[in-house]
């Protein structure tokens, strides 16, 4: 103690404990020792487990590994100044990754490292910390590690090996308990498919491979990019604090034109459904997996809207990326930008909620439903009595209005509720068969023999039957027919 103040250092075992309650999910800690691994450019990451009593997680790079001076710097607490420059690939930032997010899941982790041939090995043990009441960093030796985790540290001549040991977070009980523990994993790893996916398809650096228990992880692009019924916007760049962000939006195809495995690659049903939003990259790594930070409103129709941003790790305090990496909020300065990019890419996905597949513009097409708004936000759906063919079969003035009588039935027995629960869960809708160029034909010639005796709306017919419903559906014939009719 001196007059001016007291050296008042925290106790080891209380902080551990307190540290432990920080918010890591088993998904996020992994993921941050991930990041760890391609920070020692790493292209190799196997994640292994025994789900038996006494057993493990182990995450194992072929990174460049650690001198026995750089291992203990870093299994020190806060072993990093968040506010230094780093590298591109550098995705620590607080010294306190692999720390809070080992001790989250265990009370015992390990950390095993091979450099140069020389392989040195550090161990925070809370029990043992908690017995001493202080700061020890345990020594043990490497017989003290599982055999398989050595073997395949070993195997690689250089790497690093993180060893989750008494895991009573993870632990479960009860005849279910191995399966429970094999969820968690498959849960982990779908995650870890997502946030390192721009690196598993060796868009960020060239080849990249995370395994778990032996098994590759899947390859998944949320913004399926390439696909033919998908949209890729005009990329843009923007520049904060002397930095570099990139904005690239996407607009989804509509699930129901999905095919099981692209579903899948997009990150699986319920993320089509409810992952729409900014996707935040920080170095390549998803750091915030969709949402609009109050930008716009999410509503069912913009489902198909992802907007890609490419945030450069140096921009971290910016945009308050917090020590999981799981969340962050753009600045200030870039949300006029963000706010004027998602006004064009919600407009398109709900076009394509509003005319899923049809060829021709909104401005072209003659649909044979028409929406009509009411009060309150309430619509409803009408047939549309201007349709050429509808016009056609109403001339005939069958059976004094039966006609219209059934159409106005058909409009008020509309089932948009139920269609709405189908869609909302964005389940497959069946897609009408293509109409054949015989029905097409009969069709226009209903269409064209119903006003025979009025050129002008014959011409205006013709003009616009290929973007007329259903012929839009089969363009090619329509033209075809289209010529034999103008003939």
């Amino acid at each position: 103690m001196t007059p001016d103040g007291i050296e008042l250092p925290p106790e080891a075992p209380l902080l551990m404990q307190s540290l432990r309650a920080v918010g890591y999910s088993l998904q996020a800690a992994l993921a941050d020792l991930v990041d760890n691994s391609i920070a020692a450019d790493a292209r190799n990451v196997v994640i292994d487990f025994d789900k038996t009593e006494g057993g493990y997680v182990a995450t194992i790079d072929d990174g460049h590994g650690m001198t026995e001076q750089a291992l203990v710097a870093a299994m020190r607490f806060g072993s990093r100044d968040p506010r230094e420059l780093r590298s591109g690939s550098d995705l620590g930032r607080f010294g306190l990754g692999l720390k809070t997010a080992s001790l989250s899941q265990c009370r015992r982790f390990t950390v095993a490292t091979l450099s140069e041939g020389a392989l040195s090995v550090a161990r925070w043990d809370i029990d043992e910390c908690e017995r001493r009441g202080t700061w020890w960093l345990d020594r043990p030796s490497a017989t003290e590690l599982p055999g398989a985790v050595l073997n395949v540290l070993r195997s690689r001549s250089r790497g690093t090996a993180v060893i989750w040991e008494r895991l009573d977070r993870l632990a479960a009980s009860g005849p279910d308990a191995g399966r429970a523990f094999d969820r968690l994993m498959e849960d982990a790893a779908d995650h870890l498919a997502l946030t390192f996916h721009r690196f598993i398809a060796g868009e960020i650096f060239g080849p990249f491979l995370i395994t778990l228990n032996g098994r590759p992880l899947p390859k998944m692009d949320p913004f399926l990019e390439g696909h033919a019924r998908g949209q890729s916007l005009h990329a843009e760049k923007f520049e904060v604090d002397g930095e570099a962000v990139w904005v690239s939006p996407f607009v989804l195809p509509f699930p129901s034109r999905l095919k099981p495995t692209e579903i899948e690659r997009a990150g699986g049903r319920d993320t089509l459904r409810t992952a729409h939003g900014f996707y935040i990259y920080r170095g390549g790594r998803l750091v915030v997996p969709g949402g609009w930070f109050r930008i716009v409103p999410a509503d069912e129709l913009v489902r198909l809207a992802r907007v890609r941003v490419d945030v450069p790790v140096a921009l971290d305090h910016i945009w308050k990326v917090d020590i999981r990496k799981a969340s962050a909020e753009p600045p200030a300065a870039l949300r006029p930008h963000l706010r004027r990019i998602v006004g064009d890419v919600t407009v398109r996905s709900r076009r394509v909620y509003t005319h899923k597949g049809t060829p021709s513009t909104d401005a072209e097409r003659v649909p044979l439903w028409r929406r009509h708004d009411g009060r309150d936000g309430a619509a409803s759906w009408l047939v549309n009595r201007d349709h050429p063919l509808v016009r056609a079969l109403l001339s005939d003035r069958i059976s004094d209005g039966d006609l219209g009588r059934l159409l106005k039935l058909l409009e008020e027995s509309l089932p948009a509720h139920e269609i709405h629960l189908h869609i909302s869960n964005d389940l497959p809708v069946a897609e009408p068969d293509l109409p054949t160029e015989d029905e097409l034909r009969s069709l226009a010639a209903r269409m064209v023999g119903a006003f025979r005796d009025q050129p002008d709306m014959v011409r205006a017919i013709l003009a616009g039957l290929v973007a007329t419903d259903p012929f839009n559906r089969n363009p090619d014939a329509a033209r075809r027919i289209l010529k034999e009719f103008a003939a």
